[in-house]
């Protein structure tokens, strides 16, 4: 009997050894970090992002996902309401990010999907796929939205950096965004490279990680003539 209680109590111990500390967990959801088990929680914390290449007035609104080496950065125009146009910056590393998406309306389905990836074989450059999807299905090209490459999309041995202007991604047939507060947007990624990365019509895997987060696009918002300036320019470092 007294070897029983032992094993229980070894057994117990080892489960609090392993369990995060309040104060641990509490840090992760500061940081908008969340284990894989707890994706279902809603991720949170937008950052103002403003490089040094447009000091003053263009700034975007960012979100990293540290674990995933992942950085969404979003600039719009200081508008009223959806319609918009929307700059959209992905920086992803290779190691972990084959493919890094967003769903703009915080799900799979119904909502415009923007896909990247790196060009093939070392390329200087990222490749922009629009999708949409009407369930839990492998996304098809989706031509309600309009993607424009801007030359600062690049990649490196290690890195790549996807930058887009985007109409069309704000407002679709059941959702549009608020540019004045927050929005529930999806991430989704996986390690795994695309089929035909050369190609935007490409096969992928399904993702190997994903979640929502609340993403402030009043933090992103800009002068109409520092947004297209900003997009003029298309230098926006990384």
């Amino acid at each position: 009997m007294l070897g029983l209680k032992r094993l229980a109590l070894v057994a117990l111990y080892a489960i609090e050894s392993i369990t995060p500390t309040v104060s641990a967990r509490s840090l992760l959801n500061l940081r908008g970090i969340h284990h894989d088990d707890t994706l279902d929680k809603r991720q949170s914390l937008t950052q103002k992002y403003c490089p040094l290449s447009t000091p003053g007035a263009a700034c975007f609104s960012e979100f990293t996902l540290a674990a995933q080496k992942i950085t969404y950065r979003i600039a719009i125009p200081e508008v009223a309401a959806a319609p918009f146009d929307i700059y959209l910056q992905i920086i992803a590393h290779k190691a972990t990010a084959g493919w890094a998406g967003i769903a703009w309306g915080g799900k799979m389905s119904n909502n415009p999907l923007t896909i990247g990836w790196a060009l093939p074989n070392g390329g200087n450059g990222s490749v922009v796929s629009s999708r949409f999807t009407s369930g839990h299905s492998a996304p098809g090209a989706f031509t309600g939205a309009t993607y424009t490459v801007l030359p600062s999309t690049t990649a490196n041995a290690t890195h790549w950096q996807l930058d887009v202007l985007c109409q069309g991604c704000s407002k679709w047939a059941n959702g549009q965004l608020n540019p004045n507060g927050a929005n529930a947007f999806a991430w989704a990624k996986a390690t795994k490279a695309v089929a035909n990365p050369a190609s935007n019509s490409s096969s992928f895997s399904s993702h190997d990680g994903k979640a929502v987060w609340s993403h402030d696009l009043s933090l992103a918002r800009v002068p109409q003539s520092a947004f297209d300036a900003l997009v003029a320019r298309k230098t926006v470092g990384a």
